[in-house]
């Protein structure tokens, strides 16, 4: 397997990792979203050591995860890694980046959206 294969594979497999996070922030963030419009989500790049919080409404959010080659990031270059994806939004609170060849299929294939796999470690089905 070349690095190519590699790098693509972590950068999918550690954005993949945060957004199954906010997959279960959604809860929190639903409840309050009564009070509190713009709920706190992790930024979902591919640098595992980032911790920024990104504010989004549940339908933002929504929007987002529609697509599971989307994710969501902190509205700045170093959250972006043009190797691995392409910038689909910008907005001024965050941007979307989609994942595209094998990064993308990967992150498609972990979506805890997809039939069977909500709740289910995301690790274990890289």
């Amino acid at each position: 397997m070349d690095q190519g294969t590699i790098d693509q594979a972590r950068g999918a497999r550690t954005q993949s990792l945060f957004r199954d996070v906010n997959e279960r922030v959604r809860e929190i963030n639903e409840a309050f979203s009564t009070v509190v419009p713009h709920g706190d989500w992790i930024c979902e790049c591919a640098d595992d050591a980032c911790s920024q919080r990104i504010a989004l409404t549940l339908e933002e959010y929504e929007i987002v995860r529609a697509d599971p080659r989307r994710f969501i990031v902190a509205p700045s270059d170093p959250h972006f890694l043009p190797e691995l994806e392409r910038i689909h939004e910008r907005a001024e609170r965050y941007w979307v980046v989609e994942k595209y060849g094998l990064a993308g299929d990967l992150a498609a294939k972990v979506d805890p959206r997809a039939v069977g796999l909500r709740g289910r470690n995301v690790a274990s089905r890289l």
